[in-house]
């Protein structure tokens, strides 16, 4: 991989993306683990570093709170490496299609990962590059890493965050197959099938479609598969790059479990195995070697998914069209105030808005008056019955009666005697709503759950009912959607 920032691509590209999202944070956590077992001079023998440069009238931000970190993981979807023609040899240049912040604490308790779209339409700054300086322009955020590499994006990254990032990692195709393949392949549940072959786009002559032509239901995919999980964005959702994150979240956190997992932990063999291939396939500054990587994971020493957020910058709108290089490109914006909170809790290593615990509200919600429409809630279904088809059907009842569903999908197992209502801390109306929807369910309360809802079924389901709003509610602050690695779910 060359050090240097990649050229400016002169044709249409293909939007295609990369995960290596895992490995930065899973060669960490597992390396806390590992102890005698690594080889530690040849690990650090694999790996490659390039230079954070100073981008012209950039100045870096101050520290963070303590001794917490943040480290921009980014793909690199160049073909310029040994095979890389097999990933398309008409695709030039190199882009980061998709970018995560990594914010470790200084406790060494918890970590965020916050994927940035890439559609987002940014101011980017002057940046070195092959032949001098480039001008600064407004474009979509991904374009950073084309016109300058690693350094021109993370000056991007502190522009719009005021957070200082302390390393980068970015990672290719190639690298990313040898990660999942090291782990035997990652396991995923879809809850709908994927049909996306590579084929040419009619528009523009070009390649559109990652490969992956996979059923619904749970699957465990090898290097090949999940590189198409990751990069297919056409055949997912409205076909816009955040379907495609969602699924990245969920693949991350699979991986995540996996390359923690005890199993790998206690096998010396498959641990260096998935070791040897992260670190061949990483670039990082020369600042963050095997030596730091060791250092940072003594203090992540049992940190567990569960305490691994993830989430998406949050936006003000699903798409937006702006004039880009003569035609009308979609783009997103951030929402500023949410984004400027969740900064903030960054900086100052703080609890994410609407995760704070609060204490559980026991009022029972028949005798509650209720505030929150059915048309305002979204809610995800979820089966925790075992019986074939019950949470579509669930969910049927419940689009009947208004409510938004946000997905369907399976419990964390099939014994649940009790429907169970839970919910995000600042969504205490909204349950109350959905409870006198569905009789008999319990409400619980979650610190991780975001703005939607989830609705396990349990063996005492007994079908839903009309509700009767007595007062519009007034608009609830709103909370970050955030979910933990430890969550097994269900995406596409």
């Amino acid at each position: 991989m060359s050090s240097g920032p990649a050229p400016a691509a002169g044709r249409t590209r293909l939007r295609r993306v990369l995960t290596w999202i895992a490995l930065g944070l899973a060669v960490v956590l597992v390396v806390a683990a590992a102890g005698g077992y690594l080889l530690y001079r040849h690990l650090n023998g694999n790996l490659a570093h390039a230079q954070i440069l100073d981008e012209p009238g950039h100045s870096k931000p101050t520290a963070g709170l303590g001794h917490s970190e943040n480290i921009l993981l980014m793909g690199s979807d160049t073909r310029d490496f040994a095979g890389g023609a097999k990933f398309g040899s008409e695709i030039a240049g190199a882009r980061s299609d998709t970018t995560i912040l990594v914010h470790i604490g200084a406790d060494g308790q918890h970590a965020t990962l916050v994927s940035i779209p890439r559609d987002t339409y940014a101011h980017i700054p002057a940046c070195k590059t092959a032949n001098g300086e480039s001008s600064p322009q407004w474009n979509k955020f991904n374009v950073a890493f084309t016109i300058g590499g690693p350094s021109c994006t993370i000056a991007l990254v502190e522009n719009l965050t005021h957070l200082r990032i302390d390393h980068f990692v970015v990672v290719n195709f190639a690298g990313f197959q040898r990660m999942v393949d090291a782990l035997n392949g990652v396991n995923v549940c879809l809850t709908h099938p994927i049909d996306d072959p590579v084929r040419t786009n009619p528009v523009t002559g070009g390649k559109i479609g990652s490969g992956l032509v996979i059923s619904a239901g749970r699957h465990t995919l090898d290097g090949k598969q999940a590189l198409g999980f990751v990069r297919s964005r056409y055949a997912v959702g409205d076909g816009s790059d955040l379907g495609r994150i969602k699924n990245q979240q969920v693949f991350l956190s699979s991986m995540i479990r996996k390359a923690t997992s005890t199993g790998l932990i206690l096998h010396p063999f498959s641990l260096y195995h998935f070791l040897d291939a992260a670190t061949k396939s990483i670039e990082t500054d020369p600042g963050f070697g095997l030596p730091q990587l060791k250092s940072l994971a003594g203090k992540l020493h049992g940190l567990k998914p569960g305490k691994v957020g993830l989430l998406t910058v949050p936006l003000s709108n699903p798409n937006a069209y702006v004039p880009i290089g003569g035609v009308q490109a979609s783009v997103v914006y951030w929402d500023k105030a949410r984004a400027k909170a969740l900064w903030q809790a960054l900086q100052t290593d703080g609890p994410l808005p609407g995760t704070e615990l609060k204490p559980k509200p026991t009022p029972s919600p028949g005798a509650t008056k209720l505030t929150v429409p059915p048309s305002q809630i979204h809610v995800r279904v979820l089966n925790g019955t075992g019986e074939v088809g019950i949470a579509h059907k669930v969910a049927d009842q419940l689009t009947s009666r208004g409510f938004v569903i946000d997905g369907v999908g399976d419990a964390d197992n099939a014994n649940y005697t009790t429907t169970t209502i839970r919910y995000g801390v600042d969504r205490n109306e909204s349950s109350q709503t959905l409870a006198a929807s569905v009789p008999g369910a319990d409400r619980q309360q979650d610190g991780t759950l975001g703005t939607t809802l989830e609705l396990i079924v349990g063996s005492n389901y007994n079908g839903t009912t009309s509700v009767t709003v007595s007062s519009p509610n007034p608009t609830p602050t709103p909370s970050l959607d955030v979910v933990t690695a430890a969550k097994d779910r269900c995406t596409a």
